[in-house]
């Protein structure tokens, strides 16, 4: 509010009231004078200033009394803005409230205008506006409520309710103050007269008027004649609801409500009265039962009475029959309002029978008009008939399916067609309840299946009242839990707690664990025992009228989500009554849900199609389709489906369960497990219900009904199964959950479970008919089910496939009870807790051929898995339990393996797959418990050795596994068990061995040799002698060496275990070692050869890991007796009238015979100090010594390198110069000197012998460093040629392995050598001579065979010839080397290696042989040449030293082969070093050489030698003379010219050097003797390029002639210009005849220049080059011609 606003209405006041209204005038103008004059501040001080002025409103209150509208509307907006801003004077309130009701009939505006007002004038003025001004504002508004128009009409009843609840509201305010304000009214009440205070006292009034107005009866307070009944109605029903707490707090309003509005309301029911106003009484009804029950029991007694009338299909009409119920299921949804209801009046002394009335209200409902509600044999789904043709989607398959979809899917969904509406949402509901159509004036048009749907609501809210109540009281505390672990066991229960044993252990809780339930009648707990008496007592009277009512609507036509509501109610109801121990209702409940579970028909057709030979012979399925193995159901839904195109398209239909009875069944179960132990005996009707239901899944209905799905469209199809198999699941939960709430069952309880389940399983056995399930329990009053019959099925005993189905159902069952209750067979005796049934069933089971094989192997499976739980539960118990336990399982598993070999005479596929099964689940326990084992362990061997077969049957002796073992064959009843039983005694022998009791060892030894003898998994046997490696060590460090010592003095010389050896061993760690050891020798000769060489190696193995722990006198035993003897049976195979058929593992292979004599070797080197100390040392070496010598005779390479590999080794562990190896090495150096190992004439030609003759070197090594000091000469070279051969005959390495660097051999052969003392007589020639045939060994080998097929003996020949140099320094003047011609034999190797330098161009690191050769001869020279001047020395033997030094030259000059040399640079290298080293020996050997002594051919052959290399251009055949006749014979022919081209020396520069020394032995400087032997040479020499150019070069033409013979041809020229001859030179020459001077030579050259000259002049083919040279020299040698 602005004073601007209202000086602007005053200002239009004025103006308007000129004339007409002269006070209106007046009084307008003298506020708008009050108006300014106030100052302008803020609205809140122009409000306060207005309060305070109770004259300035007086032109509103005018302009509203003159009743026109257009002063009116001024007025009554300025009243309104100052009611809104609490400027109104409060004494000018009743004139303004006037103004209000003298305006109320001007218009639309004026009256909302009121309206606006009328709340705020309330709130602002709360204290002021009492009594007759309250009175005032309810009667104005209430006015306005009666206007015409809608708008003001409903804005007034909207303000009236608005006025009303502020009254009460005022009433609330005032209590918060009651001790402020003084009541001061006195009203009647039940009780007496009451005072009230001043709103309390208006609202008293008010709601009075209220009701009154709702009877058509005159108000006191409030006149509200205008309010209709509906409105009084509403208002008293919104008061009602929004102030509860102040209708129970104040006894005035509660009066009114006991004595008027109950009546009031109530009346509706017997009277007939309008749809709007019934629907409003009832509405008050409702609240009032809802809220305000327990304060008017007995005005309600009536009200219920009527609703139950009302529900008389005859006597009331639909709708308000549907007001009723609905009254009454919001009566039942109160919660425990029913309870208190019954409480009341059923359960009061001389009370009526309400509720058990209302109930039986509800079986009449149900059952009058079946067809309405789809009754008929199962439940259904309802189908509208106008939507027969309107597709139904896939998700929606569960709850709807259109009529094309076949029957037999509708069935098994539990959606069968129905023709009538039946009870749904869509079909049963209307858009909104009767109570809450507060908007009509007319009843509705109801479905007629509402009320139905309604009872089916008010039975779901009476199972959750009364679970509320029971539920919460029957769980147990932890404070109240037994000390069992909360398993509620009945000795604790029952106050006879057993006596602590020993075999007991504590449970610990999980979140599975539950309790047994408490029975809430039995509680000492306040008032909580009346109620849930009131609730026994409700159950008790009330379950039939349940019974029937839910039994009608389980077969009607329900919506899915109704029809589960109900399953649920239903559930829920008997579990209360079976909470409360109320038997009779609890079994009939329970019966009656079975048989919706499985309907009788569906159970019947099932059985006998399960007992119908097939029409068609159907494969079997891998895993039969059973109830919680939903997955062979499903798998043969692809293999049916290929069967349907044979199969007739008209099949009989055969009912199947559907997705409802599903449902049931799992309500069934749930039950179940919710009442737990408290069931007792009943238990069997879930078992056999869940049995029903397993013969009716697995039938071939239930496979017709997939082939029926195979044929839909497949969006329909995948619904349909989608459904029905989601629903499965939630049973098979259930069914699951069920076996685990078997976990806290008292022991009784538990067996009484167990003899549910075996019972099937022995009444199968036994031929008897099965009973049926309501024989166990049949509550009085409920019908029972038939009993089956199979009298008229044809052609199949029907028993047989009821046991299997039987067989298929209860074993997995018994199996997860038996993993669920492991503790209690743990902590309870066999016999309380349910262990001895279980295992005589199923051993009975799992043992008989009689039985089918899945159930045997599903029996087996359930015992071993019960035998490793329970082990692995007393993993962490005391040693005491834990032993008790653990024989307990291995005895039950020893016993099933008994049992399937009694029963099983012959092995058959079945019991060898339970005999796996069992020694599988052995092998499961002894990896999680076997560290935690003490006892069981006899019987786990015993088990572990049914893996062989017997040689004849025996069962008495199966517990004592000793006993036996002679019986025991090494063959494996199959590789399969065999494997399995190896993983576990794997594990005994690998982790457990420290566990076992010393009695047990003999026995895992023997089972070890038995997976090692075996041939039938060669993984198996190796791993088997492996484990006895980790057994022998157990047994050493069990102090079993110390034992041995008296062994071996018991066994003597012999060396041969006792007879009774196996029975000490169960008292004897050494009898159980040496046992141990003896087995694995029999191995090695007996078996596989990979386990051959395994088990030596182990033996090996043990005694060189604990060899430091044996004595001598041990040793020796050990010896003696296995290894040795491991030698000797071994080598007997070789002989070839001892060798066995082929095939046979007795044969003899070299590999392994290596392995024993490296082994046999190896443990004497290793422990060569403890053997040697005992007394039959020369004994055990000469065995040994003849072990090999056996071994050498083979004659086989790698035999023979094993021996001396082995002697070897031996050998070098030998101390020098020890006497007592002084005789054992001399026998050994005696079988040493009977040569090098041969090859046998059957051993291929390819084999490798350089390992055996390395090795037969090293012990060679080893032998000479041991008896060098007593070897003779002789020995010396025997054993130098022995070297030498093993080099010669070495046929390795191959491939040029030996180029450039020696091979082993090779190394230790020249090593022996070197080593060799030489001071002995004739062994340095012996080692010389052997040294120069190792420098040419390379010459006997070619190329080709070389690289392919043996060694090429470079490296060696290399070696040699550095050696050899050394010994000839070291011993050439030894008389002895020329007298044995070591000399001489040394020399021509050498030579002979120069002279083929490039005909064996042999390298060694890339240095040739040939050099090394020429080095070492140069080296040799002088030393050689003074022996050929020693006058000691034979002439013949220095003239053989001449001719070898001779050759030597001619071989360091000559370059035979050097076509074959590609590697020009090679090739001139070579030249630089021979003609350095001719040089060198040049100078040392031509003074010796000039001697007149020698012979002439010596010195022939030496100038030839240069001759021959001086040739720069080969010679044609025929034009040299031969070397026996005269260079100089024919000296002037001239040969035949050639035009080709003629390749020059590719040594030039040595020709050239051999020429100028040929010039330099015939010239004057030269000697005499040497000069006779190189002139006539040197002639011809100069004489040959000159006759080649006269031959030659008129054949060219004008070409120029070759640059090499030119150079050669002016070369000649020059040296005929310059040579000057020894005078004597050609003296001796017999075609010089005697010729003397130095020019003698011109003689023979002269005719030839003469020649030379004509050729050069010719013009055609002549050169200047020759000619002018040619010309010089001619002119030169003129003047001496």
């Amino acid at each position: 509010m602005s004073q601007t606003l209202l000086a602007s209405e005053l200002t239009t006041l004025i103006s308007e009231a000129k004339r007409k209204h002269g006070e209106l005038k007046n009084a307008a103008e003298k506020s708008l004078q009050d108006l300014k004059a106030l100052p302008s501040t803020s609205e809140q001080q122009l409000a306060g200033d207005l309060s305070r002025r109770p004259t300035f409103i007086d032109p509103f209150l005018i302009a509203c009394e003159t009743r026109i509208p257009k002063l009116a509307v001024s007025g009554l907006a300025c009243l309104q803005r100052l009611v809104v801003s609490r400027a109104l004077p409060r004494t000018r309130l009743k004139e303004t409230l006037d103004a209000f009701n003298a305006c109320s009939e001007l218009g639309l505006d004026l009256q909302l205008k009121i309206l606006q007002a009328l709340p705020s004038l309330l709130q602002n003025y709360a204290n002021e506006l009492q009594d007759d001004l309250l009175a005032s504002a309810l009667q104005l508004c209430a006015s306005l409520q009666s206007a015409k128009a809608q708008t003001v009409s409903g804005v007034a009843a909207a303000t009236l309710q608005q006025l009303v609840a502020a009254v009460f509201e005022k009433v609330v305010d005032e209590d918060r103050k009651a001790t402020d304000i003084a009541a001061t009214h006195e009203v009647s009440g039940d009780n007496g007269p009451l005072m009230l205070r001043p709103a309390a006292f208006d609202a008293y009034r008010t709601f009075r008027d209220l009701v009154l107005a709702a009877e058509g009866r005159p108000t006191k307070f409030v006149l509200l004649s205008s309010l209709s009944p509906e409105t009084s109605l509403e208002m008293i029903w919104s008061s009602l609801t929004a102030n509860t707490r102040l209708f129970v707090s104040h006894s005035e309003l509660s009066s009114i409500v006991r004595s008027n509005v109950i009546p009031t309301v109530t009346k509706c029911l017997s009277e007939k009265l309008s749809f709007s106003v019934t629907v409003r009484s009832l509405r008050i009804m409702d609240l009032l039962i809802g809220r305000h029950f327990n304060r008017f029991p007995g005005e309600f007694e009536v009200a219920i009475g009527l609703l139950t009338q009302n529900l008389d299909t005859d006597a009331t009409a639909p709708w308000k029959r549907a007001l009723a119920m609905e009254m009454i299921r919001n009566f039942f949804g109160n919660t425990g309002l029913i309870i208190e209801a019954y409480a009341a009046y059923d359960d009061a002394e001389d009370g009526k029978t309400v509720v058990q009335d209302l109930m039986s209200a509800f079986v009449r409902m149900s059952a009058e008009k079946p067809a309405v509600i789809g009754l008929g044999q199962e439940s259904s789904v309802p189908i509208r008939q106008s939507l027969d043709k309107v597709p139904v989607a896939a998700e929606q398959l569960p709850e709807q399916i259109g009529s094309g979809m076949v029957r037999s899917m509708s069935i098994a969904l539990g959606v069968a067609e129905s023709g009538v509406a039946g009870i749904s949402p869509q079909l049963s509901l209307p858009r909104l309840a009767c109570l809450d159509q507060l908007d009509k004036a007319e009843p509705p048009t109801l479905p007629e299946t509402y009320v139905y749907a309604l009872v089916l609501e008010c039975l779901t809210s009476l199972s959750e009242s009364l679970a509320r109540v029971v539920l919460p009281l029957t769980v147990r505390q932890d404070k109240d839990a037994p000390a069992q672990g909360g398993s509620g066991m009945s000795e604790e229960v029952n106050g006879n707690f057993p006596e602590k044993r020993p075999d007991r252990v504590v449970r610990s809780q999980s979140y599975q664990k539950r309790t047994v339930p408490i029975n809430p009648l039995e509680l000492e707990d306040g008032n909580v025992p009346t109620r849930v008496g009131t609730v026994a007592n409700l159950v008790s009277t009330c379950w039939p009228a349940v019974l029937a009512t839910s039994s009608t609507f389980l077969n009607a036509s329900l919506e899915e989500q109704y029809y589960r509501n109900l399953i649920k109610s239903y559930q829920r109801f008997t579990q209360v009554a079976g909470l409360l121990r109320l038997k009779t209702p609890r079994d009939a409940l329970m019966t009656t849900l079975c048989k919706c579970a499985v309907p009788a028909h569906i159970l019947k057709a099932a059985t006998a199609d399960s007992a119908r030979p097939p029409s068609t012979p159907v494969s079997e399925s891998p895993r039969a389709a059973s109830f919680m193995s939903l997955e062979g159901l499903v798998s043969q839904a692809s293999s049916l489906s290929m069967d349907r195109d044979r199969r007739s398209s008209i099949e009989p239909l055969i009912p199947v369960l559907s997705t409802r009875n599903l449902l049931c069944l799992r309500a069934l179960l749930n039950l179940a497990i919710a009442l737990g132990p408290a069931l007792d005996t009943a238990i069997t009707l879930a078992v056999d219900v869940l049995r029903d239901a397993d013969v009716i899944l697995s039938s071939k209905g239930s496979q017709h009904w997939l082939r029926q799905m195979q044929t839909q469209k497949a969006k329909d199809a995948s619904g349909a199964v989608h459904a029905f198999m989601a629903e499965i699941t939630a049973v098979e939960s259930a069914a699951s959950r069920l076996l685990d709430s078997t976990v806290d069952y008292p022991n009784d309880s538990f067996r009484t479970v167990l003899q549910a389940f075996t019972r099937l399983l022995s009444r199968g056995r036994e031929g008897a008919e099965p009973p049926s399930r309501t024989e166990t329990v049949s509550p009085p009053a409920t019908p029972t089910l038939a009993r089956r019959s199979f009298s008229g099925l044809p052609g199949i005993n029907p028993m047989v496939r009821m046991r299997e189905r039987d067989y298929q159902f209860v074993i997995p069952k018994l199996g997860t009870l038996a993993k669920l209750n492991i503790a209690r067979f743990v902590a309870f005796k066999p016999e309380e807790s349910g262990w001895n049934i279980l295992v005589e069933e199923l051993i009975y089971l799992a043992a008989s051929t009689s039985q089918p094989r899945e159930p045997r192997r599903a029996a087996t499976d359930v015992l071993c898995k019960m035998a490793a739980e329970t082990v692995a539960s007393t993993m962490s118990a005391d040693e005491e339990l834990r032993g008790v336990i653990q024989q307990r399982a291995m005895a039950v598993l020893q016993r099933l393996v008994e049992d399937l070999r009694a029963q099983d005479q012959e092995p058959t596929n079945v019991g060898s797959e339970a005999q796996g099964h069992v020694l599988e689940a052995l092998r499961s326990i002894l990896e999680r418990c076997g560290e935690t084992m003490v006892a069981g362990w006899s019987e786990s061997i015993a088990m572990l050795s049914s893996a062989f077969k017997r040689t004849e049957t025996s069962h008495s002796e199966g517990t004592d596994a000793t006993k036996s073992w002679a019986r025991v064959s090494s063959e494996l009843v199959s590789p399969q068990i065999g494997r399995v039983a190896f993983a576990s005694a794997q594990l005994v022998g690998a982790d457990f061995l420290g566990a076992l009791p010393d009695s047990v060892l003999p026995s895992l030894t023997e089972l070890l040799y038995r997976f090692v003898a075996q041939t039938e998994d060669l993984n198996i046997a190796l791993t088997a002698v492996t484990m006895t490696m980790s057994v022998a060590d157990y047994l050493v460090n069990n102090e079993a060496a110390v034992g041995l010592d008296a062994l071996a003095e018991q066994l003597g010389d012999s060396g041969l275990p006792p007879a009774d050896l196996g029975t000490d061993a169960t008292s004897s760690k050494s009898s159980q070692l040496l046992l141990l050891l003896l087995r694995l020798r029999t191995v090695v000769s007996e078996t596989q050869k990979e386990v051959r060489n395994a088990a030596f190696q182990t033996i090996c193995s043990i005694l060189t890991n604990h060899g430091d722990k044996l004595s001598a006198t041990a040793w020796d035993l050990l010896l003696r007796s296995v290894v040795l003897e491991v030698a000797a049976d071994d080598r007997q195979l070789y002989n070839a009238e001892e060798q066995p058929d082929e095939g046979s593992y007795k044969s003899a292979d070299a590999s392994i015979s290596q392995a024993i004599v490296f082994g046999v070797a190896s443990l004497l080197a290793q422990h060569i100090r403890q053997i040697e100390q005992t007394k039959r040392l020369p004994i055990l070496w000469e065995t040994l010594l003849i072990r090999f010598e056996a071994y050498v005779d083979c004659h086989r390479p790698a035999l023979s390198e094993a021996v001396y590999s082995g002697l070897s080794r031996i050998l070098s562990h030998l101390p020098s110069g020890s006497p007592t190896w002084t005789t054992p090495a001399n026998r050994a150096l005696a079988m040493w000197l009977h040569g090098p190992p041969h090859d046998s004439v059957d051993v291929s030609k390819h084999e490798d012998n350089e390992g055996a003759l390395t090795a037969y070197i090293e012990t060679g090594v080893g032998l000479y460093r041991l008896t060098n000091r007593d070897i003779g000469p002789a020995q010396c070279r025997e054993l130098i040629d022995n070297v030498y051969s093993c080099i010669r005959r070495a046929n390795g390495p191959r491939y040029g392995g030996d180029v450039n660097s020696m091979s082993n051999l090779q190394i230790k052969a020249m090593s022996l050598l070197r080593g060799i003392r030489t001071d002995q007589p004739s062994v340095p020639s012996s080692l010389i001579s052997t040294t120069a045939r190792l420098c040419v060994l390379h010459h006997g080998q070619t190329e080709g065979e070389t690289a392919a097929n043996g060694p090429t003996f470079i490296a060696v020949s290399s070696e040699a010839i550095h050696w050899l140099q050394q010994l000839l320094h070291a011993h050439v003047g030894n008389t002895e080397l020329v007298e044995t011609g070591a000399i001489l034999i040394s020399i021509q190797s050498l030579s002979k290696v120069i002279s083929d330098k490039y005909l064996h161009p042999a390298k060694h690191k890339d240095v040739s042989l040939w050099r090394r050769a020429t080095s070492a001869l140069l080296g040799l020279s002088l030393p050689l040449l003074n022996l050929t001047s020693d006058g000691s020395v034979a002439w013949e033997t220095r003239l053989a030293l001449w001719s070898m030094l001779v050759t030597v030259a001619a071989g360091i000059v000559g370059a035979s082969g050097i076509d074959s040399m590609s590697d020009t640079n090679e090739v001139y290298e070579d030249e630089k070093f021979d003609i350095e080293s001719f040089r060198k020996l040049r100078d040392v050997l031509v003074p010796r050489l000039s001697q007149t002594s020698l012979p002439d051919t010596i010195k022939i052959a030496y100038c030839r030698a240069l001759f021959d290399a001086s040739i720069v251009h080969a010679t044609e055949r025929g034009e040299l003379p031969p070397p026996s006749g005269s260079p100089l014979y024919n000296i002037g022919n001239i040969r035949r010219g050639r035009a080709k081209r003629v390749p020059f020396a590719r040594r030039e520069e040595m020709s050239y050097v051999c020429f100028a020394e040929l010039i330099a032995l015939s010239s004057v400087e030269g000697s005499v003797a040497l000069s006779h032997s190189a002139a006539p040479l040197l002639v011809l020499r100069l004489a040959i390029p000159i006759r080649a150019y006269i031959a030659d070069q008129s054949l060219r033409g004008r070409s120029p002639q070759p640059m090499s013979e030119l150079q050669e041809l002016l070369h000649s020229f020059d040296q005929i210009k310059k040579l000057r001859l020894h005078h004597r030179a050609l003296v001796a020459d017999p075609v010089a005849d005697g010729r003397a001077g130095s020019d003698a030579h011109l003689v023979y050259l002269y005719p030839l220049l003469v020649k030379a000259v004509a050729v050069a002049a010719n013009k055609w083919y002549g050169a200047d080059e020759v000619l002018i040279p040619l010309q010089g020299v001619l002119e030169a040698i003129t003047p001496v011609r």
